[in-house]
């Protein structure tokens, strides 16, 4: 299992000394993490794209910017935020200053550039963190945690918090051999042991079975106890490129497209999963179980 630095874990004297009482409900929000082994796959116009798709079926929806080198989200959906999760760490802005409504039917948690990462994060900044994300309550039916590419600390610790893990692969070897690494980092040392995958940019006349079989294979070969399931695929299409030019969502902008059937096939089917024995309920419990692992 993972073990996490002393600097990151929050005793139970500190929780206790935030004296507020986190309150359970009977469906809390659905935490998703979507995730890649390596960068430039796409992860985030998944993200994106995903939640729009999502709030199109009914359903309030949050996404998380956990890129925090490389915050892109906000990019993608058109517009600058004025204050980020870094402010909420420094104490200049308590959650509900910095989460934005987007034009697009989903709200976002922004990040920023060069935010230290929370595994070096204070006590006292861990505490007030926590606390912030305390006042989201039941706001949200998903979060979408779209993570930093990688095995670094802060992909781990999102996606062991998350109900369930998406993973973004493409065609490339590089990409199913990362894919792969980050799979096996997660289930060896975290302990996660279900992984969905999305095949992404899947070439005309493919669905990315053949792309996820190789996957597969080698997991099935080499990693004991993990299973994967094909979530579904979104064929490469160039419209999804004019959509970032454009900074709006590609199902926005070009509802009609191949992609964005996808997309919508891949919202239909997430929000109809049957969900996790433990759902996280809600970001202020996905917080709780970051800040107070391993204790």
């Amino acid at each position: 299992m993972l073990e996490l630095p002393a600097t990151y874990r929050t005793s139970k004297l500190i929780l206790a000394a935030n004296n507020k009482k986190i309150s359970m409900t009977k469906q809390p929000a659905r935490v998703f993490s979507i995730t890649s082994g390596k960068g430039g796959v796409g992860k985030t116009h998944v993200t994106v794209n995903l939640g729009v798709a999502i709030s199109k079926l009914g359903h309030k929806v949050l996404l998380l910017d956990a890129d925090m080198g490389l915050a892109n989200i906000n990019i993608l959906l058109g517009f600058q935020p004025k204050a980020t999760i870094q402010d909420v760490v420094s104490g200049k802005a308590k959650i509900s200053d910095i989460i934005v409504t987007s034009s697009f039917g989903v709200d976002v948690i922004p990040a920023a550039s060069g935010i230290p990462e929370l595994t070096n994060l204070s006590e006292e900044e861990r505490l007030a963190l926590m606390s912030s994300f305390e006042e989201l309550g039941d706001r949200y039916d998903y979060i979408l945690i779209d993570t930093a590419a990688g095995i670094g600390d802060n992909v781990m610790y999102f996606n062991v918090a998350a109900e369930d893990v998406l993973v973004v692969i493409d065609s490339e070897p590089t990409t199913l051999t990362d894919a792969y690494a980050l799979i096996k980092v997660l289930a060896q040392r975290c302990g996660v042991r279900q992984f969905n995958i999305i095949a992404n940019r899947t070439p005309a006349g493919t669905d990315g079975r053949t792309t996820y079989a190789q996957l597969a294979a080698a997991s099935d070969k080499f990693l004991r106890d993990v299973s994967l399931k094909y979530l579904g695929s979104i064929c490469d299409d160039r419209q999804v490129s004019e959509a970032v030019i454009a900074q709006r969502p590609f199902i926005e902008l070009y509802p009609g497209s191949k992609a964005s059937i996808n997309i919508a096939n891949l919202a239909k089917k997430l929000t109809s999963k049957a969900r996790s024995k433990t759902p996280s309920g809600g970001m202020q419990f996905l917080f709780q179980s970051l800040l107070k692992a391993n204790n």
